[in-house]
């Protein structure tokens, strides 16, 4: 009964790993409103609504009211408004708002990462590196799947190796791969937002 436990446990974290490499794919091409956070849905709607009554660039007074109770007082509504326009909301509205609350726009623009640690946004975040590291994470924790399989049928005799017959062992590897994917995804994520409303912040004021 315990190997079908541990059989089922594996293909469960292999599954969940290799979602890392689908929903960053999906994440970097398509823009579908049932794949964002309520939250953001709706906050975009509000925005997009309030945006149709401003004029020449300038925020209107009901889209400065929508963007006090989004974002609060720290984010001015120009820098908004530049995200909402038409053709832009995946790449800047959307990181726009999954980092609201984290986002200070008086003076220098600033991100809060943790209590105490804030920072500019990066001005370049090369994608490459972090997408093949969750890429590998993800087939690791694949090859770790096919390895329980193929050591139960055929055990590894070296001893150096015996460590593989072990189901335990391998279940360990496969969700150690499988968090380093979901991890390296979410950085990933994290720190193209923080680029993007960088990138929003320098075209705003014209040093892009």
């Amino acid at each position: 009964m315990m190997i079908y436990v541990a059989f089922f446990l594996i293909f469960v974290g292999v599954t969940f790993a290799l979602h890392q490499v689908y929903s960053v794919h999906y994440a970097i091409n398509f823009e579908d409103e049932e794949e964002r956070p309520e939250r953001v849905n709706r906050a975009l709607t509000t925005l997009a609504d309030e945006a149709e009554d401003c004029r020449d660039g300038e925020p209107s007074k009901g889209f400065k009211q929508a963007v006090a109770r989004i974002f609060g007082g720290d984010v001015d509504p120009r820098l908004v408004l530049a995200a909402v326009a038409p053709g832009r909301q995946k790449a800047f509205a959307e990181p726009l708002l999954r980092r609201r609350g984290r986002i200070d726009t008086r003076g220098e623009l600033t991100v809060a990462h943790l209590p105490g640690w804030k920072s500019r946004p990066p001005r370049h975040y090369r994608r490459g590196p972090m997408l093949v590291l969750v890429m590998a994470c993800s087939l690791m924790a694949l090859f770790w799947g096919g390895m329980s399989i193929f050591a139960t049928a055929y055990p590894v005799a070296v001893p150096a190796l015996a460590w593989i017959n072990d189901l335990a062992v391998l279940t360990g590897l496969v969700y150690a791969s499988a968090l380093l994917a979901f991890a390296a995804s979410r950085l990933d994520l994290y720190l193209h937002d923080l680029q993007q409303i960088g990138r929003l912040e320098r075209r705003l004021n014209g040093a892009e």
